[in-house]
């Protein structure tokens, strides 16, 4: 059970359908000075490999949802008022010890909250078996799904290295490589349903589009008409068309692109720079950025293909760019600039309200959010080089994705859905 409050409502709504009948502590995730709650882990045999490891799997996959804090404790010290929030115990049992019970406790209730038990097959990996605890865990303390099973695409860039797509599972592992040509890969967008990237391939002497599932190496370049420069793409809900940005004669305009048929369609033209055009979840609007107030101040819109009537959505600032729709289609994260540093905004749909998520003094850009809605994942320059970082869809803190090196260069990251 969680032990939040978004609202009065919630709260109400949890009484009416009997989530509990005792009275809720509850603290104020969404507030950005949120500090995380405190998870108690322990195991029993406490230093088999097996058990560290699936605390480490834990760890990995509860820590970045942003609401907790894992760290060794005694269940004793769970009715205390200065103990954890919640406990977690794992107990490995069996010949080979190859069976795993996971009980999570909250303070202040008798009974466990999750009481589950797993067995290690050739098909269970332990690891498989941490990522099912840890989905069970966020799912019973916060009310909705992870994203456990989610990868993040991203461009990494050595100091005299070209480009590359690369992958990387939610937890930071898994690393790999993605993009194989000998172009300068970059600005990757997943599909809806996750099975393929489009990203933007870059030589010598022209831009390229290439598109590849995300189980394969191999990628098929699309074509454009002589005397155009395709530079990004981004997917409609329906796997067939495509929004692409075309440069011509110095103009870069928006088209859809039907991948079945190879025809071209203009959507979004003008005297500006029209370019970053991303398909609300629906498939019934466009967000893009244009400079067409002012030339060289880009600002964000939004486009409505069934009466082409346009909408500008920031006037605050002369820099707004990189829009991402939220899952549910409520929200718009993007970047501006402020105080000549990038920072993260977002943007509610229905009230037409700003909300800053980041102050610091140094360039955050490129958010785009995790598949539940409750995170994003940005490019920060905190430590000079930009690296990867997920960042709560509320505000606060910010906690790294990657472990490359320090000279290793990660922009430009997408969640898949």
């Amino acid at each position: 059970m969680i032990r939040r409050s978004f609202s009065l409502l919630t709260l109400t709504l949890l009484w009416i359908v009997g989530v509990s009948a005792q009275p809720l502590d509850y603290f104020e995730v969404t507030n950005p000075n949120f500090e995380p709650l405190r998870v108690g882990l322990e195991s029993e045999p406490a230093n088999s490999v097996e058990a560290l490891y699936l605390q480490a799997v834990l760890k990995n996959n509860i820590e970045p949802s942003m609401f907790f804090l894992l760290e060794a404790s005694s269940e004793r010290a769970l009715s205390l008022s200065e103990g954890p929030d919640f406990h977690i115990q794992l107990s490995l049992k069996g010949p080979a010890r190859n069976q795993v019970r996971m009980v999570v406790r909250e303070r202040g209730r008798a009974e466990p909250i999750i009481d589950e038990a797993r067995s290690r097959t050739l098909e269970r990996t332990w690891r498989s078996i941490g990522l099912e605890f840890s989905e069970q865990f966020i799912q019973k303390t916060l009310g909705f799904s992870s994203a456990v099973r989610s990868q993040v695409a991203f461009t990494a860039q050595t100091a005299r290295g070209r480009k590359n797509i690369m992958l990387i599972q939610y937890d930071g592992t898994q690393l790999r490589r993605f993009s194989y040509n000998l172009g300068t890969n970059n600005l990757a967008q997943w599909s809806f349903d996750n099975r393929q990237l489009l990203y933007v391939t870059f030589t010598r002497s022209s831009a390229q589009l290439q598109l590849q599932p995300s189980h394969r190496l191999q990628a098929r370049i699309l074509s454009f008409p002589a005397r155009s420069q395709p530079l990004a793409g981004s997917w409609h809900p329906d796997h067939q068309n495509l929004l692409i940005t075309l440069v011509r004669q110095g103009n870069s305009d928006i088209f859809e692109h039907n991948l079945q048929t190879g025809t071209l369609r203009p959507l979004i033209t003008g005297k500006g720079l029209e370019a970053s055009a991303v398909w609300s979840p629906d498939g019934s609007r466009i967000a893009y950025v244009s400079d067409q107030a002012k030339a060289n101040e880009p600002q964000l819109y939004l486009f409505d293909p069934r009466t082409r009537s346009q909408e500008r959505i920031t006037f605050k600032g002369n820099y707004n760019s990189s829009p991402r729709w939220s899952p549910d289609g409520r929200h718009l994260a993007y970047e501006g600039k402020r105080r000549g540093y990038f920072q993260i905004f977002k943007y509610d749909l229905e009230r037409k309200q700003h909300q800053q998520l980041t102050f610091e003094r140094y360039d955050t850009e490129k958010p785009d959010w995790s598949p539940n809605g409750q995170q994003l994942v940005v490019s920060s320059r905190k430590s000079g080089v930009p690296k990867l970082y997920y960042l709560s869809a509320y505000g606060g803190r910010l906690i790294r994705v990657t472990t490359n090196p320090p000279e290793v260069s990660e922009t430009n990251p997408v969640w898949s859905h």
